[in-house]
């Protein structure tokens, strides 16, 4: 029972977060192989070298967004609000700059750029074009980031995946209005997408509007501090794109310089191997994502059991995957290359052996994802730091330039395999020796005297609530006005959401109690997972009615919060 609160929300904010991970993979998947066989093998070469541009969207968005997040997933489980909404318009704020900064710069810069990224001689013409909307539409790829991320800690993934989903609809309608019935030619890819991302942004909006959303938007001007948090505790997942972006970048230019003409035909099959990898990153990102949402919101709450039985569901969930993906990948590589229009025995059979060394990375890829996120989730921000620096830089750039020279694409390949290896290796210590189990237990153990149950909700468990709280409160020797009270609230509100909460019958329904001691003033948390109830703000008839009002009149303070997948009812008595 204890654990099944910690697995459902994981379960929920995976399911929502996969989805919502794989709208911006999908729209580039359509987009290669449209383009791939629309335009050739020039075209989805430009696709593959403007990949940094997104990269780099991708890590100014997710470094403000997740870093922002994890402080206002911890104010959030404390209860916080406040300083919650503070924190998440400091971050808006602070996104919508960087947006308009890059906009600025990029269109200045706009043929700069694109030389810089490798588009030269024929690929230049075709790299401005699909530039140049992307540029314009800065703002837009990091504020998505941004507001996907706080959606999802408000409690909201299934919103996000909506979104997602809407992003990949629209973006393959577009693709064919644009590209095909239209011919404008690979412009129309790229105009499609940020039309897409904009739609999606729109969807993401209406969930501030909504009743029990916590978040809301006011103006907040971000302090230094801020910002320093922000990159400090996203930098552990955001750099990976920034780095990313790096090795695509330095990886296409030692293709591009092989010295037997096949240049562009193996920057071509790279830019399959990358697409196609995001499929399973995707799934190992939405992991990633569930784990800093849900850890975050526990850590505020001093949860460390629940912590540490988020990340080994994590881990199972991702080793499963990475094996499944792996042997997809390893049998079905003869349809991918033919599906992105790669053509020609020479770099079928070329593209076949790169495509199946890659996969082989995926096997370690989704655990290495899982605990870094871990890592930033619980404040580790430094070995998270370190972590993708090695794994997502150092390392696999020392291994391709070693490799590629001698090996080209499939160099790359085991370039992948290497650094996923190594670092499996590196982090294996830190699990098996448990220092971060050791970590939570000291910085998030409660510092009061704190006792929470869990219990099956049902009339017959009212009787064992009351027994324990009558219990609880002779061994810790609370009065006897309080101890009645308490076990008279506790009771009445659980009467309640039996009465009119309980609209799912054919589902499980628990709760937990939690007590803590705050210096002579008694602290109850109700947390329940039920269907979206708040017993402050509901019917009844008059008895209801005036049970509730004899709560609140009762208690010091008292409030109800929607986060994760559960209510949260807290009274100070």
């Amino acid at each position: 029972m204890e654990a099944k609160f910690a697995k459902s929300a994981y379960w929920n904010f995976l399911i929502w977060g996969v989805c919502s991970s794989l709208g911006v993979t999908v729209s580039t998947f359509v987009d290669a192989v449209l383009v791939g066989n629309i335009i050739g093998s020039d075209g989805l070469a430009v696709v593959n070298i403007s990949t940094p541009v997104f990269l780099v969207y991708s890590l100014f968005g997710l470094t403000i967004g997740v870093g922002a997040n994890v402080l206002i997933g911890r104010r959030l489980g404390a209860a916080d609000v406040e300083e919650a909404n503070r924190v998440f318009n400091a971050q808006v704020f602070t996104g919508a700059v960087i947006g308009l900064l890059c906009l600025v710069f990029s269109v200045l810069l706009q043929d700069e750029i694109c030389r810089f990224l490798g588009a030269k001689d024929a690929l230049l013409p075709l790299g401005r074009q699909y530039l140049t909307v992307v540029f314009f539409s800065a703002p837009l790829f990091v504020l998505y980031h941004i507001l996907a991320v706080s959606v999802r800690t408000d409690g909201d993934p299934k919103l996000a995946a909506i979104s997602s989903a809407t992003v990949i609809l629209t973006n393959l309608s577009l693709d064919i209005l644009f590209m095909v019935v239209l011919e404008w030619g690979i412009i129309g890819a790229s105009a499609s997408l940020c039309l897409a991302e904009a739609l999606g942004m729109a969807v993401l909006l209406l969930h501030f509007g909504k009743k029990y959303s916590l978040l809301r938007f006011r103006l907040s001007l971000p302090g230094f501090a801020d910002v320093k948090y922000f990159v400090v505790n996203g930098f552990g997942v955001g750099s990976a794109f920034i780095f990313q972006a790096s090795v695509i970048f330095v990886f296409n230019i030692l293709l591009l310089a092989d010295g037997t003409g096949q240049g562009v035909m193996h920057v071509a099959i790279f830019g399959v191997i990358y697409t196609m990898s995001m499929i399973p990153f995707a799934v190992f990102d939405g992991a990633g994502s569930a784990i800093s949402t849900v850890v975050s919101i526990f850590a505020g709450e001093k949860d460390g059991k629940s912590m540490l039985t988020v990340l080994r569901q994590g881990i199972n969930i991702v080793s499963l995957a990475g094996v499944l993906v792996s042997v997809a990948f390893l049998f079905g590589v003869g349809g991918i290359v033919r599906f992105f229009g790669i053509a020609g025995d020479t770099a079928l059979s070329t593209a076949t052996l790169a495509f199946r060394i890659f996969a082989a990375s995926i096997l370690f890829t989704g655990i290495n994802t899982v605990v870094t996120a871990f890592w930033q989730a619980i404040g580790r921000a430094r070995l998270a730091s370190v972590m993708s620096v090695m794994r997502n830089f150092l390392l696999i750039l020392g291994l391709g330039f070693f490799l590629i020279p001698k090996n080209q694409i499939a160099g790359l390949s085991v370039a992948y395999v290497g650094s996923e290896v190594v670092c499996l290796l590196g982090i294996l210590p830190v699990l098996l020796f448990s220092s971060s189990k050791s970590y939570i237990a000291e910085k998030f153990q409660p510092t009061n005297r704190i006792q929470e149950k869990y219990y099956t909700i049902n009339t017959g468990s009212i009787s064992r609530v009351s027994a324990d709280l009558g219990q609880l409160c002779e061994d810790w020797e609370i009065s006897s006005k309080q101890a009645f009270f308490i076990n008279l609230i506790v009771e009445e509100l659980i009467l309640n959401i039996i009465k009119f909460g309980l609209k799912d019958k054919g589902k499980e329904h628990y709760i937990s109690i939690k007590l803590l001691d705050n210096g002579g003033e008694y602290i109850v948390r109700i947390r329940d997972n039920v269907n979206t109830y708040n017993p402050f703000d509901s019917g009844g008839d008059e008895i209801d009615r005036a049970a509730i009002k004899m709560i609140t009149a009762k208690t010091k303070y008292y409030d109800y919060q929607r986060k994760l997948i559960f209510n949260y009812l807290y009274l100070i008595i």
